[in-house]
């Protein structure tokens, strides 16, 4: 490994890493860890491969790779331009960890702006319906494992957190009315998401990928001022992909939700991860004060 390990689970990464490539046939040797975080993600630059290491202790998580799988070759055969999977029977099982593998996208020049997801996300949402069953968009039940599990949490923060799932949810399944139609829906999408290529921008990281209210895929950008997006930069989006959901409705009730869906990774993370456990802090000491001081992306 280019990259030391550190910390047991990441340690027991780089276990399942060799784990999964001889059960694939990969070369592991050299493989450089490209990001640890939700996932620990690792480039093998021989094979000119990403893969994606998620614990497999996550409830129906297998199930959503299987689908996040499916979903992406259905749409490199309509030409959509996603990350391709690589062609071999996948996820892998490997030491506790699923391991998906997928042709590797160099990233060139500055960050996308957001008004280059707009047009991706209408091409997405106006695609004919996927022929296969697709999971049910679930918008509480990642926050709320990550908040059952979590062993950073003071049980002040964790009841406030708990009330505050349950005033949401309420707000969501008993007043909130969609106006765009229902259907395939990303269900991360994002900038962070974009990799700019020569031929163009892909969209990546499929692993939420679900069937639910398209708004879903519009909510994240435009909640991205907690992350420093700009006001202009987000009406580009809305004004590229078709449609301001901020004169919705139900906006509030959906931006809200998105805030809580951001701590899931700083949960999980906080207790080995200093950065993670200040920034996690940080937004809970926002969210109960309600204000909207910037939160720092990780």
């Amino acid at each position: 490994m280019t990259i030391a390990a550190e910390g047991s689970l990441l340690s027991r990464a780089v276990v399942a890493l060799a784990e999964s490539g001889r059960q694939t046939g990969l070369d592991t040797g050299g493989a450089t860890l490209m990001r640890d975080f939700a996932n620990a993600v690792y480039h093998l630059a021989g094979e000119k491969v990403v893969v994606r290491l998620t614990e497999a202790t996550t409830p129906g998580r297998y199930d959503r790779l299987v689908t996040s799988i499916k979903v992406t070759r259905w749409l490199a055969e309509r030409g959509f331009p996603s990350v391709r999977p690589l062609e071999i029977k996948q996820p892998v099982v490997a030491e506790g960890f699923l391991a998906t593998f997928w042709h590797h996208e160099e990233h060139i020049g500055p960050p996308p702006d957001p008004a280059q997801l707009g047009p991706l996300l209408r091409r997405l949402h106006d695609l004919p319906p996927v022929p296969f069953d697709l999971p049910t968009h679930d918008p509480f039940g990642g926050v709320r494992r990550a908040i059952d599990a979590s062993v950073a949490l003071a049980r002040d923060d964790r009841d406030w957190l708990i009330g505050r799932c349950e005033a949401l949810a309420e707000a969501y399944y008993e007043r909130v009315e969609f106006v765009l139609p229902y259907g395939l829906v990303h269900a991360d999408a994002h900038r962070g998401n974009l990799i700019r290529t020569p031929g163009g921008f892909l969209l990546c990281d499929w692993d939420g990928v679900c069937a639910g209210p398209r708004e879903i895929d519009l909510i994240p950008t435009l909640q991205g001022g907690r992350f420093g997006l700009t006001e202009r930069q987000r009406a580009n989006f809305s004004e590229t992909y078709g449609y301001d959901a901020t004169g919705w409705e139900g906006y509030p009730v959906l931006r809200d939700m998105r805030e809580l869906q951001t701590l899931t990774a700083v949960l999980r993370n906080a207790h080995r991860d200093r950065t993670a456990r200040e920034e996690l802090r940080h937004r809970l000491d926002s969210l109960r004060a309600g204000d909207d001081r910037l939160w720092h992306p990780l």
